[in-house]
């Protein structure tokens, strides 16, 4: 008896946090948003030598962001993170911008470096930060961010 007790209530809850409007922390997502941070943060770095010398690197970050999109649309409860990897795809995103520039430039300047930098920080890290906490506060500040 105590045992099918133990077992409803745990279905009980299963269900109930299947239920909820938020999907749960997910260690994959988290540690590919600090990499594609990393990969981001990295291209911005070098963005002062010819794009042509990194082009490889540039198209591996853009898969990257092709491949988290299709990663979060195939889990549920998940609109918030995948907004997010979307817009990091679209042509309005800051990430795809930069590399438009850099391509078309050949070479940024290393003021345009120091300026960018913290702006590509800073996403990665409202992104980061939502998928650790996946509270109200961290989901206003992505829903800004995408809003811009």
């Amino acid at each position: 008896m105590k045992t099918l007790k133990l077992l409803s209530s745990s279905l009980l809850i299963c269900f109930l946090l299947s239920s909820c409007g938020t999907s749960f922390y997910d260690q994959y997502s988290f540690t590919e948003t600090l990499e594609t941070k990393a990969n981001a943060l990295s291209l911005v770095e070098v963005s002062d030598q010819e794009y042509q010398q990194h082009k490889a690197a540039a198209q591996a970050l853009i898969n990257k962001i092709d491949m988290m999109v299709s990663y979060e649309k195939a889990k549920s409860k998940n609109e918030i993170t995948i907004q997010m990897w979307q817009y990091l795809q679209s042509d309005a995103s800051s990430i795809q911008q930069f590399l438009d520039l850099w391509e078309s430039q050949g070479t940024l300047s290393t003021a345009f470096k120091a300026e960018f930098k913290p702006q590509v920080a800073k996403i990665f890290d409202l992104m980061a930060n939502y998928e650790n906490k996946k509270n109200e506060q961290s989901k206003l500040a992505l829903l800004d961010l995408i809003a811009m």
